[in-house]
C-alpha cells in the first residue's frame, strides 16, 4: 500500500519546499492537491483537480507521484510546459527529496536526429542549395557531440528549416530494428530510458499515439501501468480527435513517393521503371484530388458518395496508381527479402481514401483541409471520443490525474468529463487561485459596443482598444479569434499606436514572446495559438484584450459534426457544446493577465454579448472574482491607482 505523507512535510511553513526555497509562500490550496492525488495513486483512482493559477500544482502532482514508488508519466500539452517540469520544476525536486529517482523526457519522432537519414542527406548534397548546405553542417557537427539527439539542441537554427525535417525520425521512413543504426538510434535509446525511469514528462499526442497503438504486438513505449498526470487535460479531446482518426496529407504522400523511388533503385529495370512512373505521379495526383474537393483555402466537410464530377475521377487516378505502387513495391520487396513497408503504407493510404470518400460510418466526420493551390490532407476523425478514452485509457484500473487551471463551465466539471468519457463517481477537487483578484484585476466588459456582425464594430474595437492601450501605456496581449480580424487590427492599429507592435505571423511564436518581455510597451497582436501556454508576468503585461468570445465557427467541419451529434440526442447543440467551449477558451485567454501575487492588469472583453445576452452570465461568472465594469473612465482611474509606470520610456511606434 502507498505510503501516505503529510502535505505540511512538504508544503507547509517549516516543510522541505520551504526550507529550500527562498521567499516560498505557504499555499492551503498546495496542499489540499497534493492530498488530492495521493489519495488517487493509493486507490488507483481517476481524479479531477482544477488548479487556479497560482496553486503550484505541477510540484503539488509531482512530490506524491514520485514518492509512491510507482513509476510515474507526466504528460503535458505544451512543450513550454514540458521544458518547465523537466528543465526546472524535477532539478528542483531532486534535490529536495531524501531519495533518488531517475527521469526522462520523451518527446515524438520528429523531434529526433536520424542518424541513416542524416547520412543520406550528406551523400545527396548536391540537392541543396547553399543556405541548407551550411545547416546541414552545422546539424552534423552537433550530431557528432550531442548525447540525445534532441533537435531543440539546435536552438539557433531557424523554425522550421526543410533540413531539420529531412533528418529527422518519421514514422514513414522508419526501419525499426531493422535498421542498420537501431543499436545507435536517438529515438530508440529515449525510448528505452522512459520504459526505466521512475519519472517520465512527455505530451498528449504522444501519451494518446502510445493508446493507438496499445493493441499492436510490442507497439507501446510508455509504461502502461504507471501513475498518469494529465496536465493541461482541457485540451486533450483535440488531441484525441487527429490521433483516433485517419488522415493522408500531401506531405505523407510525398514521403511515400521517396521511399518507393528508394526502394526502386534496388529493383530490376522494369519493375524500377513502374514504381517510379506510379510515385512519380502521386502527389500531383493528390494535389488535383484537394482542388477538385475544397474551393478554397481552408477545412470543409466531405460528402461521402458525392463527390462531384471533378473529384471523382482525381481520386480513381491516384487510387490506380496508389495500386500500382502497391502491387509494384511488394513484388520488389520480395525479391529483395525486404518487409513490405512501403507496399503496406500505400495500401493504407488507399484504405483511408475510400473511407473519407465514400464511408458510411456516422461516427466519423469527413473532411477536406486545402493549404495554399493544392496542398492540404483528406481525413476522417471521430465525432465523439469519449468512449475510445474511456475504454482505453480511464477504465484500465491504473491512477491517472487530470488538472488544468480551466477544467469546469460555470463552477462544473460536467462538460468536460462528457467529452473525455470519465467515468461516473470519479471524485474532483477544485481549487481557487490564490492570487487577489479583486485587487489585482479589473474586467472591462462593455454593453454598448456594436455586436461583433455589426458592420460598424471594427471601429469600435480600435476605438475602445486604443483608448485602454493608453491607459495602460501599451503592455498589451491583444487577442483575436481570427486571423482576418488580427490583420484588420494590425493594419489599422499600428500606425496610431505609440508603442511597439509585434504581430502574430512576422517571427516565430517564442521570438515574439521573448521580444514582448524585454520590449517596453510592446503590444502583442496573436490568435489561437497565443490564448494559452503563454507566460508573462510582472510589469511587461498589464492587459488583455479580447476581441470577441471565443465561439467555433459554426461551419468548422469537426464542431459542426459533435453539435449536430448533441442535437440528434435530443441535447442543445449551443448550451451543451458550444456555450461550454467557449467559456474555457475565454478562461484560458483571461489566465494570461495575472501570474504572480506582484501582477496587475485589465482584461477587456470587447464583445457586447458578454452583457447583453443572458449566456454571457455564464462567461463572466467562470472567470476569476475581478470586479467588472462597463465604463472607460473607470478604467482609466482603476489604471491610475494600480499600475505602474514603465520602467523605461517605451521607444516610437514601430
Amino acid at each position: 500500500m502507498t505510503r501516505m505523507i503529510d502535505p505540511r512535510d512538504f508544503f507547509g511553513p517549516r516543510g522541505r519546499i520551504a526550507r529550500a526555497m527562498p521567499g516560498y509562500e505557504v499555499r492551503p490550496e498546495q496542499e489540499r492537491m497534493m492530498a488530492a492525488v495521493q489519495c488517487a495513486i493509493a486507490a488507483s483512482d481517476v481524479c479531477l483537480v482544477e488548479a487556479g493559477t497560482g496553486v503550484g500544482k505541477t510540484l503539488a502532482y509531482l512530490v506524491p507521484a514520485v514518492t509512491s514508488g510507482r513509476q510515474t508519466v507526466v504528460a503535458t500539452g505544451t512543450r513550454a510546459l514540458m521544458d518547465q517540469v523537466y528543465g526546472k520544476d524535477v532539478p528542483f525536486l531532486a534535490e529536495v527529496l531524501e531519495s533518488p529517482f531517475s527521469s526522462a523526457v520523451l518527446k515524438g519522432r520528429s523531434n529526433y536526429l536520424c542518424i541513416r537519414r542524416l547520412r543520406e542527406a550528406r551523400d545527396q548534397l548536391a540537392l541543396f542549395d547553399a543556405g541548407d548546405r551550411d545547416l546541414l553542417g552545422r546539424v552534423r557537427a552537433w550530431s557528432r557531440r550531442t548525447d540525445v539527439g534532441d533537435v531543440a539542441e539546435l536552438a539557433d537554427l531557424p523554425e522550421g528549416a526543410g533540413v531539420v525535417r529531412r533528418v529527422t525520425a518519421s514514422a514513414d521512413d522508419c526501419a525499426g530494428r531493422a535498421c542498420p543504426d537501431h543499436a545507435d538510434c536517438f529515438l530508440y535509446r529515449a525510448r528505452a530510458r522512459a520504459l526505466k525511469a521512475d519519472l517520465v514528462i512527455t505530451n498528449h499526442h504522444l501519451l494518446l499515439a502510445d493508446l493507438a497503438m496499445s493493441e499492436e504486438p510490442g507497439g507501446t513505449i510508455l509504461p502502461a501501468d504507471a501513475n498518469l498526470i494529465i496536465d493541461e487535460a482541457h485540451g486533450l479531446e483535440d488531441v484525441a480527435t487527429d490521433l483516433f482518426g485517419r488522415t493522408v496529407s500531401g506531405g505523407s504522400l510525398a514521403e511515400l513517393a521517396r521511399e518507393a523511388v528508394r526502394l526502386a533503385a534496388s529493383a530490376d529495370p522494369t519493375a524500377a521503371r513502374v514504381l517510379k512512373k506510379s510515385a512519380g505521379r502521386l502527389v500531383e495526383g493528390f494535389g488535383k484530388l484537394i482542388a477538385a474537393l475544397a474551393p478554397r483555402e481552408g477545412r470543409f466537410r466531405v460528402d461521402a458518395g458525392r463527390l462531384g464530377p471533378g473529384a471523382e475521377p482525381a481520386w480513381h487516378a491516384l487510387d490506380v496508381d496508389l495500386e500500382a505502387v502497391s502491387h509494384e513495391a511488394a513484388e520488389v520487396a520480395r525479391d529483395l527479402e525486404r518487409e513490405p513497408d512501403v507496399a503496406m503504407k500505400a495500401l493504407g493510404m488507399r484504405t483511408t481514401l475510400s473511407e473519407v470518400l465514400t464511408g458510411q460510418d456516422t461516427g466519423f466526420v469527413r473532411l477536406v483541409e486545402r493549404r495554399g493551390r493544392a496542398a492540404g490532407s483528406v481525413s476522417a476523425l471521430p465525432v465523439d471520443v469519449s468512449g475510445t478514452l474511456r475504454d482505453r485509457l480511464f477504465l484500465t484500473g491504473r491512477p491517472i490525474v487530470l488538472t488544468s487551471a480551466t477544467l469546469t463551465v460555470d463552477g462544473s466539471t460536467a462538460f468536460l468529463r462528457g467529452r473525455l468519457g470519465i467515468p461516473e463517481g470519479a471524485p474532483e477537487v477544485i481549487l481557487a487561485s490564490p492570487f487577489q483578484y479583486d485587487r489585482q484585476a479589473l474586467v472591462f466588459a462593455p454593453g454598448n459596443m456594436p455586436d461583433p456582425n455589426d458592420p460598424g464594430y471594427a471601429a469600435a474595437f480600435v476605438a475602445s482598444a486604443m483608448r485602454i492601450l493608453k491607459a495602460t501605456r501599451g503592455r498589451a496581449f491583444l487577442l483575436f479569434t481570427s486571423h482576418a480580424a488580427l490583420g484588420r487590427a494590425v493594419e489599422t492599429m499600428r500606425p496610431l499606436l505609440a508603442y511597439p507592435v509585434l504581430a502574430q505571423g512576422e517571427a516565430p511564436r517564442d521570438e515574439l514572446v521573448r521580444r514582448f518581455r524585454v520590449t517596453p510597451g510592446a503590444c502583442l497582436f496573436g490568435t489561437a495559438t497565443f490564448w494559452e501556454g503563454v507566460d508573462v508576468s510582472g510589469e511587461a503585461l498589464s492587459c488583455v484584450i479580447i476581441d470577441r468570445l471565443p465561439f467555433d465557427p459554426p461551419d468548422e467541419p469537426v464542431i459542426k459534426a459533435r453539435g449536430e451529434a448533441i442535437a440528434a440526442a435530443g441535447g442543445s447543440a449551443f448550451g451543451d457544446f458550444h456555450l461550454p467551449l467557449a467559456v474555457i477558451r475565454l478562461r484560458q485567454g483571461f489566465g494570461r493577465l495575472i501570474r504572480s501575487r506582484g501582477d496587475r492588469g485589465v482584461v477587456a472583453i470587447l464583445d457586447s454579448r458578454a452583457r447583453t445576452r443572458k449566456y454571457g452570465e455564464v462567461f463572466l461568472r467562470s472567470l476569476p472574482p475581478a470586479p467588472v465594469v462597463d465604463d472607460l473612465d473607470a478604467v482609466d482611474a482603476w489604471c491610475r491607482t494600480h499600475l505602474k509606470s514603465p520602467r523605461r520610456k517605451a521607444p516610437a511606434a514601430s
